[in-house]
């Protein structure tokens, strides 16, 4: 009843949702986006794998991913880039959750073990939370399948938002390291998620520490693709 006094606003257009205590993740969704902007997610097709394969060739050993996912498109004024917003600086973590459950219905994987891409510890600290965890607990929760906390963050690395693809990657060099927990992705198939893929430079960086660990194969999934 409160909602035919207070509706909930989508967070991107600010019209009002039709919130639903749906099962099905995209319906859950409805508590965030409007149904036209729920819809404009919808219509577009996901980020082909081959365009996704071919950035990581410009920057990463050929054969590093063995699969390689987007959910969405990333495209500015976009509904992706107010949820990327909304989840990233307006302290929306459930919602990047509920994302998770989406991919994790969304993609036919085999099963896996998932790691997310992680945040320096200030920024952490700065946050919250991350968000690539928040997708990957969501993933989780559709799967079934164990997050497992392989990496951490050296030091913090300044925003790409302006860097050239050269930039990019020299400033992801070394950026990532191994935790003790390492040892249980050894002959394993990983998952590394992050919300969003603009050049790959940090899921390379990510990838490139991982190996040392002697994982089976490293898949990758973002749920918006930057798009060139």
């Amino acid at each position: 009843m409160l909602n035919l006094f207070l509706p909930e606003r989508c967070i991107h257009c600010e019209h009002p949702t039709e919130s639903s205590r749906s099962k099905n993740a995209k319906h859950r969704l409805s508590r965030y986006l409007c149904p036209v902007c729920l819809r404009i997610l919808e219509f577009h097709e996901a980020p082909p794998e081959p365009f996704i394969r071919d950035q990581f060739e410009l920057i990463a050993p050929s054969g590093t991913f063995s699969e390689v996912y987007g959910g969405h498109w990333f495209v500015q004024e976009s509904p992706m880039q107010s949820i990327i917003h909304s989840f990233k600086y307006a302290g929306m973590p459930r919602l990047a959750v509920a994302f998770g459950r989406q991919l994790g219905e969304e993609f036919a994987l085999e099963s896996k073990l998932i790691i997310p891409v992680p945040l320096h510890r200030t920024r952490r600290a700065e946050r919250g939370y991350n968000q690539a965890e928040m997708l990957a607990k969501g993933i989780q929760e559709r799967r079934g399948w164990q997050i497992v906390p392989a990496l951490r963050r050296t030091r913090a690395t300044p925003s790409q938002t302006q860097l050239s693809v050269p930039e990019r990657i020299e400033n992801m060099r070394g950026a990532f390291a191994l935790t003790r927990h390492a040892a249980d992705i050894q002959d394993k198939h990983i998952l590394l998620v992050d919300d969003v893929m603009t050049t790959g430079s940090t899921l390379a960086s990510a990838a490139e520490a991982l190996l040392a660990a002697r994982p089976k194969s490293i898949s990758t999934l973002t749920l918006a693709v930057v798009q060139k």
